[in-house]
């Protein structure tokens, strides 16, 4: 085990077993490089970094490094941070960055940066609370987990080098399935395994590895069978790997969006089944005309996963296609019959077309695409908006909505008794109500 690890046990079994008086007591015992440990923490040693009594500044000797006034968001009740007293400190192994653990309920995880002088938020666990930091052996990531008001445990990391956090659309799906999530430890620089459990309880979880930087994120056990089955002149979209249950079998699949020659976008779908493994292509993903192109080339990237979803009772992806619009098109697919991914599609009205949406803003219009439950029961609808600059005096915006249920066959079918609980949504959700 390495030192940084013991390390972050040795944080988390602190801030987690004392009193709340012993927290605003606690020295820290981890020093700067050429410092020695002291290990009583009966005296300071210069260079100690250590929490003030009061909780609410952090120290390296006798000198002020941050106080928590610097430290912007809010907690679970909706109180300042900034008014929150600091419960644990966990040092970068560099000592350029400084872990630390906010709210005598634990729900705030931030950084502070030496270089920067600047304190950032991390995550904020409402409800429940931070569990757990651990940093990468260079000093660059901070991984942390905790859990939320809703009982399931996430995991995160905290990027010190570009000073924000970093997440992935599959870990705030895992999230909402109620899928607990926690990292095991750093597997090299930049490599994070992940632990993810069939369910709540942190028991029985299969391996992941996260690539942070390029935003991969799948089951260890695929990184060779994938590379070595991935087509020739093909290219990996950045994060375009992942892994989740697709088929509805528990068993997850590893998703490879890729380009191949000529620019055209698809998809390699990978299943495995003990030692075997079948590997489904899908090329090209939805036709070049049904995203307004006249060929791939002038696409100039491919797909991107842009957020996963339960529609239908079954996983969906929504992948950011390539297009030449100003606005961002967003289609949803699913596994296919022969275990590939194929488009959602909208029938209705006689006719049968992929289901593609637009989002973003173009001159005075602006396009919205929503997932939402409008008739409680249980299951998400899909929600198109498009929203005009008003013509009359006062200024305002003027929408109109399609609501859409989507079927277990992977059909989108028009619902429009849901239309006047949809445009409520879209006016509460914009401010225009």
């Amino acid at each position: 085990m390495g030192r940084h690890v013991l390390a972050a046990l040795i944080g988390v079994a602190l801030f987690t077993a004392c009193s709340e008086e012993d927290r605003r007591a606690w020295v820290s015992i981890l020093p700067l490089p050429g410092d020695e440990a002291d290990t009583t923490a009966t005296r300071r040693l210069a260079g100690e970094i250590a929490i003030t009594p009061d909780s609410a500044a952090v120290l390296i000797g006798s000198d002020t490094l941050f106080t928590r006034s610097r430290v912007s968001g809010t907690g679970p009740g909706g109180e300042p941070l900034s008014e929150s007293p600091i419960v644990a400190i966990l040092p970068s192994p560099d000592s350029t960055a400084i872990a630390f653990v906010i709210g005598t309920d634990r729900s705030g995880v931030g950084v502070w940066s030496r270089r920067r002088q600047l304190a950032a938020v991390a995550e904020v666990y409402p409800g429940g609370g931070a569990d757990g930091l651990r940093w990468s052996a260079e000093g660059r990531y901070l991984a942390h987990h905790g859990t939320g008001a809703e009982g399931v445990r996430r995991a995160g990391v905290f990027d010190v080098a570009e000073f924000r956090p970093k997440s992935h659309p599959l870990l705030a799906w895992l999230a909402r399935e109620g899928r607990a999530v926690w990292p095991q430890d750093w597997i090299d620089a930049g490599r994070l395994r992940l632990l993810v459990a069939p369910g709540r309880e942190m028991e029985g979880g299969l391996a992941y590895s996260w690539e942070i930087a390029g935003g991969a994120l799948m089951l260890e056990s695929h990184l060779e069978p994938l590379a070595q089955r991935a087509p020739p002149g093909t290219r990996l979209e950045p994060g375009g790997v992942f892994s989740l249950d697709l088929i509805g079998d528990g068993a997850p699949e590893t998703v490879a969006l890729f380009r191949a020659q000529g620019g055209v976008p698809g998809a390699l779908v990978m299943e495995s089944r003990g030692s075997d493994f079948r590997v489904t292509p899908s090329v090209p993903l939805v036709s070049a005309d049904a995203l307004g192109l006249e060929d791939w080339e002038s696409a100039g990237r491919g797909a991107a996963l842009f957020q996963v979803a339960t529609l239908g009772g079954a996983a969906c992806l929504l992948l950011d296609l390539p297009t030449n619009s100003e606005l961002r098109a967003i289609g949803l697919f699913r596994a296919g019959p022969d275990g590939g991914l194929e488009p959602l599609v909208i029938s209705g009205d006689g006719e049968v077309r992929p289901a593609i949406f637009y989002d973003g803003i173009f001159g005075d219009v602006t396009s919205q695409l929503g997932l939402v439950d409008l008739d409680a029961d249980g299951s998400l609808e899909v929600v198109s908006a498009v929203g005009r600059v008003a013509a009359a005096l006062e200024p305002g915006i003027e929408w109109t909505v399609a609501p859409y249920r989507a079927r277990a066959d992977g059909r989108l079918v028009p619902a429009p008794e849901l239309r006047e609980a949809a445009l409520e949504t879209v006016r509460r959700a914009t401010g225009s109500s």
